[in-house]
């Protein structure tokens, strides 16, 4: 399946994880993390780190596939990149 946008990113997550019969606890225990960081998963997909996403995918038996378009497609972003400061 192909992710254009967040929201079908998390509906995934969620869908994988209760396909397996797990609830966010079970699966936040296999990966080591606490049940909100699933719950957050599943909300706020649009905050998860690619390690987050790595270890869900592997978790869940998702591949994460990440691919160029081809020359006939066109690459367009759902939403606007936002320029943002970096604090250090």
């Amino acid at each position: 399946m192909k992710i254009n946008t967040p929201k079908d990113l998390s509906a995934i997550i969620k869908d994988s994880r209760k396909a397996k019969g797990w609830t966010q606890a079970d699966l936040a225990k296999r990966i080591g993390v606490y049940q909100r960081d699933i719950s957050n998963c599943e909300t706020k997909t649009e905050k998860v780190s690619v390690d987050m996403l790595i270890k869900l995918c592997a978790s869940l038996d998702l591949a994460l596939k990440v691919d160029n378009p081809s020359k006939d497609e066109v690459f367009t972003l759902t939403t606007p990149l936002a320029k943002k400061s970096l604090r250090f």
